[in-house]
This record gives C-alpha cells, structure tokens and sequence, in this order.
C-alpha cells in the first residue's frame, strides 16, 4: 500500500494530495448563523458604547468631572475598537483564495493585536491627562448628574460585557473575546469613577484623578493580555497540552490505526488545524487506507469542536 493524504473539515470529508474547502448545505447555514450573530454583537457594541460615550463626554463637561470625562474618552474609543473589531472580523471571514490557502482566520488575531495595542495606548494616556486635571465636580443637580451616568454606565456595561462574552465562547471568536475583557474592565472603571465622584463631591478632591490614574492601569492591563493572545495566534502557539492529548488518544482509537506517529495542533484565526500521521497495516488496500483516515478525520472533529480542519498522513507498515 502505498502513502496517502486525506483532510476533513467539520460537516463534510474531502480526500486528496490537496485539502479542499467542503461544506455540507448544513454547515454553510450555520455558518451563515453565526456570521449574523457575530455582526449582531459588533452593532451593538458600537451603538451602546456610542450612546455612553455622548452621555459621559457631556455631563463630565457640565460637572466639571475630569473621571468622568476621562471614562467618556473610553468610551469613544471603545467605539472605534468595535468598528475595528468589526472589519476585523469581516476580513477573518474571508474564504481561502489563491493567495491565502488556509483563509484569511489569522486577520482576525491580528485585529485583536491591534485593538490590545490601541487598549494599552489609552490606558496611558488616561493616565497622563488625570496628573493634569483637578476635580471641580461639587454637590449640586450637575454632581448628582455625574454620578447618575456613572452608575448607568456600570449597569450598562455589566450586561454588554457578559452578552459579549457569552458570544465569544460560543462563537469561538478572539476578538469578541477581547472586547468582552474590555467591556469588563469598564465595569469596574465607571465603579471607580462613581466612588471617586462621591468622594469629590465630599470635599475628597484628590480622588478623582486617582481613580483616573487607577484605571488606565486597569485597561491596560487587559490591552496587554489581549495583545498577548493575539501573537500567540499569529505565532502559531499550540494549544494546551490537554487538548492535543486528547486529539491523539481519539485517533488512536479509531479502528485500523496502528499508531499515531505525528501530530501537530495550530490555530487559523478563530479554529484550530491538526496535521496527524498514522500507521495502518500495510497489506491493506488503498482504499481502505482512505477509510481509515476519513474515520479519523470525523472522529477528531466530532470530540474536539475547536478543530474544524484535520489533515491525515497514512504510513504503512
């Protein structure tokens, strides 16, 4: 018997010395699906963060709240991240073409690198524009104002934050993922800019660039973690060793494998490709050989949903 390739993609088998792009009607629906609801959760994300933004930018500017005026910059720019994450995630989706014949997943992970460096960069300057203000927020209808936007920034950004993260898991989609993080940490920024904004209001002036100051640490701190995975994509980082275990104990197990003599776990973009050799008996059939490697194929795919491609290299013994 002589040495042979077969490649499986989730909802379909495609076998040859060149693995091609097979969908079942199935799986490009679901595909479909999810493209929707991922667009769905971008809209939303630059429409919230829109409206929180012009709501923060405003009333900090009545009050006098540097904080609040500091967290309604976050906000605008977490509108520009959202666009970004957006067409990121639009040119991720892309289909392989002649030049990119995996697709064009990675752009997605490159996307998150930018949003994390974008992250980090407000942080900073947060940081640098709280040293330079002073509080002027003081306990009159504009005061209770600020602190009226800062606790609806709170609620609001609690539930975008676990709606987005929610989508990225299911979706398995790192730059939602990243945004969620992002939306998270503002949570905990516009509770800090409430209290900060309390204890102005009190006569503690002092609070409030502090408070600043703490959470552009804060967001970026979370850039970094962002940008972090995303070169671990880019990089081709393989995946925990647990999930590559598993991946070899399936093949293993399907009937017909001798032995599982090579095995490589990747990333493009937003799913995982397995390159795996096995050994079969040689006195077998070629076309036997094909029925081994489809089985494996199916099998990974079906215990590992992460892995949507798998590429088979049989060897005969």
């Amino acid at each position: 018997m002589r040495d042979d390739k077969a490649s499986s993609r989730r909802g379909n088998i495609c076998v040859g010395p060149i693995a091609k792009r097979c969908q079942t009607l199935a799986s490009a629906e679901m595909d479909l699906q999810r493209q929707h609801e991922i667009a769905r959760t971008h809209r939303l994300g630059v429409g919230t963060n829109a409206g929180l933004a012009a709501l923060k930018l405003s009333v900090g500017a009545l009050a006098g709240s540097p904080a609040l005026l500091a967290d309604g910059v976050h906000s605008l720019s977490d509108v520009a991240l959202n666009l970004g994450a957006w067409l990121g995630w639009r040119w991720a989706s892309r289909p392989p073409d002649s030049e990119h014949h995996y697709g064009h997943g990675n752009g997605e992970a490159l996307t998150t690198l930018v949003v994390g460096l974008v992250i980090v960069a407000t942080g900073a300057g947060l940081i640098w524009g709280s040293i330079r203000h002073e509080s002027r927020v003081s306990a009159d209808l504009f005061g209770a104002a600020a602190v009226a936007a800062g606790l609806v920034s709170v609620v609001v950004k609690l539930a975008l934050a676990r709606f987005t993260a929610r989508r990225g898991r299911e979706f398995d989609s790192s730059i939602l993922i990243a945004v969620a993080r992002d939306n998270a940490a503002d949570v905990l920024t516009s509770a800090l800019i409430v209290v900060a904004i309390v204890g102005a209001i009190g006569g503690l002036r002092w609070l409030e660039p502090a408070a600043a100051i703490g959470v552009g640490v804060v967001i970026g701190w979370q850039g970094l973690r962002s940008a972090r995975e995303a070169v671990g994509v880019l990089m081709l980082r393989a995946p925990d060793h647990q999930l590559t275990s598993q991946i070899g104990e399936v093949a293993a197990g399907v009937p017909g494998v001798l032995a599982v003599d090579g095995l490589r776990v990747h990333p493009l973009g937003t799913h995982l490709r397995a390159e795996l050799e096995i050994t079969v008996d040689g006195q077998l059939p070629v076309a036997e050989g094909h029925a081994i490697a489809h089985a494996v194929g199916d099998a990974v795919v079906s215990s590992c949903r992460r892995v949507e491609e798998v590429a088979v290299h049989v060897n005969p013994r």
